[in-house]
């Protein structure tokens, strides 16, 4: 041992003698120290190199242990912590030191403690390393990143995340995150969505269920709200809290996301603020596949379409065919009130092409004018609606409405499963024929299975196993959704 230790030392102080004399040698040929050393001389430059190559390295190696974690699993690709840990060991050896983070949906934060470097692995499994992981810890670094995506850096293949509440000024007109050109020339929603100079969100930006609060919004723009316009981006996590003043009268207005486009997904987003005008209470519209999850309004809003979403694919369905959405985990607490004419309004969705399942509506609906298709659920719908329920009342003047649905557009064949609705549905002019417990007008081809109005007797069993009985009284012992728990909680 001590003749290992002697050699090890030898060694070092040969390497130094080494070092020295070449610096001496290029010093002697005329090259400067800070030639050598400075933040541009020839051994930084090698430094930073080898510290990417080390960068590379570990993020392939990182990549390889996901894949291995993944292999864990069979007919899917969702990772487990666990899986993740013995993966890394694996592939690093047992002395790595190195600490995981759940995120609870299915993404983790890897920290390599012995390097100090960060990587981010979301739910697919892929992994964004450190140069691409931005920290947002106050409003001034919120608004530097926002300026930096409105000038054209769409953060693509990036991680950004909020490690604060951020405060904003209430006496600041909030622009938001993602430029939409408001061009009056467009005269079709392909026309605005895919203008060349508009400058989209497209990475990641989790808000660690942090808060954004004292927002100011109050302009007829198109695509308003925190995020702008979103394409092929992720937005999860973020709470938009009560102290906001929004009042946002244009197309695809929402209070977490304007517009949001491509196979871009909305996850565990909430919105606490009465808002004065806006189509949606988190979206404003989505266009071609877009997935909005885990979501859920509280604010009481004025002149909305929809307690989560407004529209999708605008209102031109013959234009986006193909596209279709889905709702999932869902719901409406906030009072929605529509005195401005509209021919759709819901309490999860407007009108919508896609499938709504596992939601709920609990706030009251008022439609103050004689336009067309309310519902507790959705105003109009080319889908389907899977295991959801409405308890608000709907009191319209509209000529079609329904406790899940208003309208059920031509051609649908899609179903309603497993719903229930023990909302009153009054009519202001007194037009029963169009006016149902589940359904307003229209049914089409649309089946209807296994859902109850409310003179019927049923039980979370009856319902399936999306349901679970109401033992703790949230919704007056009727049925709730098994991921339901007691929402009306302050925030």
């Amino acid at each position: 041992m001590f003749l290992s230790r002697n050699l090890q030392k030898e060694k070092g102080i040969t390497l130094i003698a080494l070092v020295v004399t070449i610096l001496i040698l290029l010093i002697l040929a005329g090259i400067s120290v800070s030639t050598l050393t400075g933040s541009n001389g020839i051994l930084t430059k090698a430094s930073e190199t080898k510290t990417k190559v080390e960068i590379a390295q570990e993020k392939e190696e990182l990549q390889m242990a996901v894949m291995a974690s993944q292999m864990e699993e069979t007919n899917t690709l969702e990772i487990k912590k666990e899986n993740l840990e013995n993966a890394i060991k694996q592939q690093f050896g047992n002395n790595k030191d190195f600490s995981v983070t759940d995120n609870g949906d299915g993404s983790f934060l890897v920290n390599m403690n012995d390097t100090q470097r960060m990587y981010y692995v979301s739910e697919l499994g892929e992994v964004i390393a450190e140069e691409n992981i931005l920290k947002i810890s106050t409003a001034d670094e919120l608004k530097a990143f926002r300026d930096d995506v409105n000038s054209g850096n769409t953060y693509e293949g990036w991680y950004v995340y909020l490690a604060n509440d951020i405060t904003l000024d209430i006496n600041e007109e909030w622009e938001p995150i993602g430029y939409y050109v408001q061009n009056s020339e467009n005269t079709s929603i392909k026309d605005g969505i895919y203008n060349e100079n508009n400058n989209p969100f497209s990475g990641i930006f989790d808000g660690q269920d942090y808060k954004v609060d004292y927002m100011n919004i109050n302009n007829s723009k198109t695509a308003q709200g925190l995020f702008g316009i979103v394409t092929n981006g992720h937005i999860k996590n973020i709470n938009l809290g009560e102290n906001c003043r929004i009042n946002m009268e244009g197309t695809g207005c929402g209070g977490i996301v304007g517009i949001v486009l491509n196979s871009g997904t909305i996850y565990n987003c909430n919105n606490y603020a009465d808002m004065e005008q806006t189509k949606g209470g988190i979206v404003g519209s989505v266009i071609e596949s877009v997935t909005i999850s885990n979501c859920i309004n509280y604010g009481d809003l004025s002149e909305a379409i929809g307690g989560i979403l407004g529209s999708s694919n605008g209102t031109d369905w013959e234009e986006f065919e193909n596209e279709f959405h889905t709702i999932i985990n869902c719901a409406n607490y906030g009072n929605i009130t529509k005195n401005v004419d509209s021919n759709f309004l819901g309490g999860i969705a407007g009108y919508f092409k896609g499938t709504i399942t596992n939601s709920f509506n609990a706030g009251n609906i008022l439609m103050n004018n004689n336009q067309n298709n309310v519902g507790g659920i959705v105003g109009d719908i080319f889908g389907n609606v899977l295991n959801c329920y409405n308890v608000g009342n709907i009191t319209t003047q509209a000529y079609s409405a329904g406790g899940i649905i208003g309208y059920i557009d031509a051609g649908n064949t899609g179903s309603l499963m497993n719903c229930y609705n023990k909302g009153n549905v009054e009519s202001l002019l007194g037009n029963i024929n169009s006016i149902g417990e589940l359904i307003g007008a229209n049914v089409q081809e649309m089946k209807i299975i296994n859902s109850y109005i409310s003179s019927d007797t049923f039980t979370a069993l009856d319902l399936g196993s999306a349901y679970t009985e109401d033992t703790e009284n949230i919704n007056n012992g009727y049925p709730i959704l098994a991921w339901q728990h007691d929402q009306t909680k302050d925030n």
